[in-house]
């Protein structure tokens, strides 16, 4: 084996940090100077995404238009606009790991392959704890740039490469599985063509319980904070069921086509997207219809909640409203995508992330909506969104991969390839276990 080279032993000299043998300390830079220089960069960076956001709406513009000229024009502007990006980030990350005076760390030093060895091999809380401590803004854009994920594994928490982490089939289904929820006790939950719901358990993936009442494909599930289990289904209803015992409570009727969404708010209402272009909500306590949420003018394909409450829905009209949880107000309307916008997902950040069938990514704001980045990256339209314990975001797409991406720049990051003709559905379990359904007669757990 190669020894690896060694750096000159470093001692601190007068407040600045000098290499042994290298003559008079090598003037750095004060960490109070690196951190306005990091200010004034991100800065920049800001600005540039601001700008390539307007350049977004005017093109969509353009093409609406169909002024071919107008597109072209613009698109050479974005492609210019993006290359500033480019270079500032790499200015900023030179910035980041420029050496500062005043003695640091011995860690600092190391390459960042030996960190990422050293990632792997830590726990989960000292990592982040350590990180926080001392080296924060290099550990953690370190951690954002490598295909590092973390999940719980012999009852810790560990990083592991996520190219290391091979998937385990759950089998049982007889159709496409659609769908897929998480309980607060671990349990698994997925939906399919074969009108069942299946329980797993976390722990061990074994089966535990088929869930049998629909008599169409089931296209979405969600779970709530009671535990309840909410089903929605090709056959026009929502349905509730026990999360301790499975049995049925009730059924939900109102939507008159197909349910493809659900979700549970924090104030325990229900949500149900249909194709008949509506959002309805409802009691959780007794199912009771309170309320219609009209806006859309096509299906209803997706819906999303923030953690200020705030409800997302994503349609097939391009278009994702948000309405305020409270009293189901319309807020706003984001407006970017030029094609079916057909899955949602909520950062921890509170960033929105929305996927659309023309596979294109896009992430806003959550406070006023403003569009912040286009991510064009996937080859097929993307399905599923998923956002990791380490804020990564995981899309599925209908080339049967899984692509993981930064949170923080939206670069890609790496991909899982799985055996599914097409990943229809991702969510991820407390423990850090991806979970993705598509086009086979199982589901995978990574």
């Amino acid at each position: 084996m190669m020894p690896l080279p060694r750096r000159p032993v470093q001692r601190v000299v007068g407040g600045w940090t000098e290499a042994e043998g290298s003559g008079a300390a090598a003037a750095a830079p004060t960490r109070e100077n690196n951190a306005k220089r990091v200010k004034r960069i991100k800065g920049r960076i800001a600005k540039l995404c601001a700008q390539e956001a307007a350049l977004d709406v005017v093109l969509c513009e353009k093409h609406a238009a169909k002024n071919k000229s107008a597109v072209k024009r613009i698109k050479v502007k974005r492609k210019a606009v993006r290359a500033h990006i480019k270079a500032a980030e790499s200015k900023l990350d030179a910035v980041v790991n420029a050496p500062v005076s005043g003695g640091r760390d011995p860690t600092e030093w190391l390459p960042d392959e030996l960190l990422l060895m050293i990632f792997e091999r830590l726990p989960f809380a000292s990592l982040w704890s350590s990180a926080c401590e001392r080296v924060c803004l290099r550990w953690a854009r370190l951690m954002e740039s490598a295909s590092i994920v973390h999940r719980k594994r012999d009852g810790r928490w560990a990083a592991y490469e996520v190219s290391a982490i091979y998937p385990r089939k759950l089998k049982g289904h007889t159709g496409t599985v659609y769908a897929l929820a998480i309980g607060l006790d671990g349990r698994v939950y997925s939906g399919s063509y074969d009108k069942t719901i299946m329980v797993w358990s976390g722990e061990s993936g074994a089966h535990l319980q088929t869930l049998k009442g629909h008599t169409s494909v089931v296209r979405a599930l969600a779970v709530g904070l009671d535990g309840s289990i909410y089903s929605g289904s090709g056959d026009c209803t929502v349905r509730v069921w026990s999360g301790a015992s499975g049995a049925h409570v009730r059924t939900l009727v109102g939507h008159t086509d197909w349910v493809l969404a659900v979700a549970v708010g924090l104030d325990g209402k229900v949500y149900s997207g249909s194709d008949d272009h509506t959002v309805r909500v409802w009691a959780a306590e007794d199912g009771t219809h309170l309320q219609s949420l009209l806006g859309h003018t096509n299906a209803v394909r997706a819906i999303a909640i923030s953690k200020d409450g705030a409800i997302y829905s994503a349609s097939n009209d391009h278009t994702i409203c948000v309405w305020s949880g409270e009293d189901g107000a319309p807020l706003r309307t984001l407006v970017g995508h030029t094609d079916w916008v057909i899955s949602l997902a909520v950062g921890l950040d509170g960033r929105v992330y929305s996927g659309s069938w023309n596979n294109v990514m896009r992430v806003w704001y959550p406070d006023d909506g403003t569009h912040l980045q286009t991510i064009d990256g996937n080859t097929s339209g993307v399905i599923a969104l998923a956002v990791g314990p380490d804020g990564k975001v995981f899309s599925g797409s209908y080339d049967g991969t899984v692509r993981v991406w930064s949170g923080e720049n939206g670069a890609h990051l790496h991909t899982l390839k799985t055996d599914a003709r097409e990943v229809l559905a991702l969510v991820f379990a407390r423990d850090g276990t991806l979970y993705s359904g598509g086009a086979q007669l199982c589901f995978e757990m990574w």
